[in-house]
């Protein structure tokens, strides 16, 4: 038996179809039993018949061995199934048995049961060419007389397509169903690693600052008073990027129900001044929003802020960061500036600057980074959402304007 269902999930494999085995042997079982059935009935038919000839009994015999070749090269072929052979071997076998007419003959019945296992597995060329050429034996059949009630093996045999179709285009949507929650989990991971990426890249630029801080108070100066307050500054940064990490993960399993979790624009100012505290020199500039903000988009604008922060004091440290947001006639625009030092190399495989860039362009936006006038910058641009958002707009965040030089 499990040779059987190895044997089966291999044909189904070989067909491109992921049918349950199941389907496949009861469609054989039925192909069979039709086969014996209409060969049994033959056989003793002969029987009863005065001096058969020997075309009779021959043609009955081949028939009962075509009958089971469909079945024997799907199971045993390992490479290829070639899908017509179903049809011919079906038609040849009818024909063969139609060389001994009996009453009440099971024989069009495999018409019906090869139709409609072409028709789950089948292209729609395919899948007319056998139709044409079942209807055609079926035909022959009724016009020499070897088929008691055409009609109804006619009706049958329509039948018998639409249950194959229908089969096939329930099994190509659950492929569709699962290749679109692949797509979805692959997206889910990227946005978690996005989101946990921020939020500890963010954190462990601070604590090296305050580290670094600490080092040389102790070096330079001997202020352990000074490296202490840097310590604890690191020590509480590292006990908050837990915090966040563990919320940020919280937060995507619950599909983002909880907006309260997310940063935005009212935290940009303790953001600059965690900065400002590990001994980064900021300028932060934001002019006032006259049109409420997503929740999105302003977790889109916190991240980018953040990045581009933790960029810049890791690649240019000692340099001044100058960051400024403001509205335009149709969105956002945030710009971070910062000096390029010297000794600044590129950093090949960071995932930072294209992190920002899908954010942005999630909302319709983009981001662009590069060396202009010999500084670098960062300026990304995010559309306003209108009232269409609806649920994803927050007025909690009020429009106000801070400078800092």
């Amino acid at each position: 038996m499990h040779w059987l269902l190895m044997r089966t999930r291999r044909t189904l494999a070989l067909l491109g179809y992921e049918y349950p085995p199941s389907y496949l042997l009861i469609a054989y079982g039925g192909y069979v039993i039709t086969v014996v059935t209409a060969a049994i009935d033959r056989f003793a038919h002969l029987s009863q018949t005065i001096a058969p000839s020997g075309l009779q009994w021959l043609a009955v015999a081949v028939a009962t061995g075509t009958g089971w070749l469909p079945m024997i090269g799907g199971l045993l072929h390992k490479r290829h199934i070639w899908k017509p052979m179903l049809t011919i071997m079906t038609s040849v076998t009818v024909g063969l048995f139609w060389v001994v007419p009996i009453h009440a003959d099971a024989a069009p019945l495999l018409l019906v049961i090869s139709i409609t296992m072409s028709s789950a597995v089948a292209t729609v060329r395919a899948n007319v060419f056998d139709a044409v050429v079942l209807s055609g034996v079926l035909g022959a059949g009724v016009v020499t007389g070897r088929v008691e009630q055409g009609w109804l093996i006619a009706a049958m045999l329509c039948f018998g397509v639409a249950v194959g179709r229908l089969l096939q285009a329930q099994l190509l949507l659950l492929r569709r169903e699962r290749q679109a929650r692949a797509s979805q989990a692959v997206l889910d991971r990227a946005g978690m690693a996005r989101e946990i990426h921020d939020v500890v890249a963010h954190s462990l630029s601070i604590v090296l600052l305050n580290v670094t801080g600490a080092r040389r108070a102790l070096q330079e100066d001997g202020d352990t008073s000074e490296a202490l307050d840097a310590l604890k500054d690191a020590e509480a940064q590292g006990r908050a990027a837990m915090t966040d990490v563990r919320r940020t993960i919280e937060l995507l399993r619950t599909d983002g129900e909880s907006e309260s979790a997310q940063p935005g624009i009212a935290d940009l100012d303790a953001l600059v001044s965690t900065f400002r505290r590990a001994g980064t020199s900021v300028a932060f500039s934001a002019r006032a929003f006259t049109t409420p903000l997503t929740s999105t988009t302003e977790l889109t604008i916190y991240r980018i802020v953040q990045e581009s922060l933790s960029n810049a004091s890791r690649h240019a440290p000692g340099s001044v960061i100058e960051v400024s947001i403001g509205p335009t006639s149709s969105g956002v625009t945030v710009v971070i500036v910062n000096d390029i030092p010297d000794s600044a190399r590129r950093h090949p495989g960071g995932s930072g600057l294209g992190g920002m860039r899908s954010r942005a362009e999630l909302l319709g936006g983009h981001v662009s980074a590069g060396r202009h006038g010999g500084r670098w910058r960062v300026e990304a641009f995010l559309p306003l959402f209108d009232d269409d958002y609806g649920d994803g707009v927050t007025q909690r965040h009020t429009a106000r304007v801070t400078s800092d030089g």
